[in-house]
């Protein structure tokens, strides 16, 4: 290795002049130590120590740590790197159902496709743009699955440029695709109109003969939510506590929702939660839902005020699954237009009943806990029915003059 000729008499040894690239060694008098300074895989390094092969030897070793570390790096593949930033930086702000949403979409619609295999160092703009594509036009999934695909890439890049990991984010030359180029039309809304109203409560509400017993465990409380509109998860939450008959009101803050169970019999549990973004809620109990709800009081043998308004037959929390096996049921029995079993068939019946009276849309969305601009995205087919009977309401307009 060629030698310069120490300029500082002070330094207790020659200073080695290295090759162009390798960095440069200097001694620092008021600290009497050697500075090696040199950029390591493209980040400028420092080290100080007593000796030039002191300071060599430890930017050796810094050398061969970056290396391996890089090596490593390139190993990972997007999905490993998107399991990791789940656990490391989600998990903690996230709901349980929140976090066991986002971890399906990241091993259902990346991890089990060729681009959650592939190096993280590899994945550009174009392959995830074309992975997209694919979840539209091969698999034909709906706008929502592909939108939760896209956040949780667009997420996970904006970590790693925030985190410095990345210097360039792939996902500012991606677009998520257009409502109208999704092939996969969306799920029509489904409500029970008039008529199935009253065929469905009318049914829902019958008391056996023989016994004096509702002939359905939770036929009272799925007609009273038809006039409160509660998630399905309030509606399991509700204790009596909650429902003040004084007032005319019912206090809604909770939520009780299906979640993975880390520990895995069974598979899953109910958990308590609070509200979406917390917002908890006041909201007043129509003439309808009060009578149902008093219906529901008078049979149930459980009312002291930390029991569930919809209970089981030994006074535990009912299930959705529950419910919804009531809803068919009574369906059947009723014969009604809509056989939509699910839950949600109640709550957008109550919605369609707001719209159809022509509440606004703003006092809607506090009504069901919704934000306004995922009520209009949910509702838009009842936004625009409105905005039809307004312009109807013009048509009455008398003029004193002809043209």
């Amino acid at each position: 290795m060629a030698k310069s000729i120490n300029n500082d008499k002070n330094a207790p040894q020659e200073i080695p002049k290295l090759p162009h690239g390798q960095g440069s060694i200097s001694w620092i008098p008021e600290r009497k130590k050697y500075l090696y300074k040199k950029n390591v895989n493209g980040q400028r390094k420092s080290v100080l120590g007593d000796t030039v092969k002191e300071v060599m030897a430890e930017m050796g070793r810094i050398e061969k740590e970056s290396t391996k570390k890089i090596a490593v790096q390139k190993a990972v593949t997007l999905s490993d790197a998107m399991f990791e930033w789940l656990e490391i930086y989600k998990k903690p702000k996230l709901k349980k159902t929140s976090y066991d949403t986002l971890k399906k979409t990241i091993r259902s619609r990346i991890a089990a496709y060729d681009i959650g295999s592939m190096r993280l160092s590899a994945v550009d703009s174009d392959m995830i743009q074309r992975h997209l594509n694919v979840l539209n036009e091969e698999e034909h999934l709906s706008y929502s699955t592909v939108k939760k695909c896209y956040d949780a890439l667009n997420d996970f890049y904006r970590n790693r440029i925030a985190s410095r990991k990345i210097e360039v984010n792939p996902m500012l030359a991606v677009v998520m695709l257009n409502k109208e180029n999704i092939i996969k039309e969306t799920k029509k809304i489904e409500f029970f109109d008039e008529d199935d109203i009253k065929r469905f409560t009318r049914q829902a509400a019958l008391i056996r003969t023989w016994s004096k017993k509702p002939q359905y465990q939770y036929g009272f409380c799925l007609c009273a939510n038809i006039f409160l509109g509660l998630r399905a998860g309030e509606m399991l939450a509700l204790k009596w506590r909650d429902v003040d008959f004084g007032s005319g009101t019912i206090y809604v803050h909770e939520n009780l929702q299906l979640v993975n169970n880390p520990n895995g019999k069974p598979a899953q549990v109910y958990e308590t939660q609070s509200l979406k973004n917390y917002q908890n809620r006041t909201i007043r109990i129509n003439s309808n839902a009060k009578y149902f709800l008093e219906l529901q009081k008078e049979h149930s043998g459980y009312t002291k005020p930390d029991d569930y308004v919809c209970c089981t037959r030994d006074g535990n929390h009912a299930a959705v699954s529950y419910l919804s096996s009531n809803i068919k049921e009574i369906e059947k029995a009723a014969d009604t237009k809509v056989q939509a079993h699910g839950t949600h068939i109640i709550r957008h019946t109550c919605a369609s009943l707001y719209f159809r009276k022509g509440v606004r849309t703003e006092l809607i969305a506090a009504l069901l806990g919704h934000s306004v601009d995922v009520c209009r995205k949910t509702y838009i087919h009842f936004e625009e029915e409105q905005k039809k009977e307004a312009v109807k309401l013009l048509d009455d307009y008398e003029i004193n003059y002809k043209f």
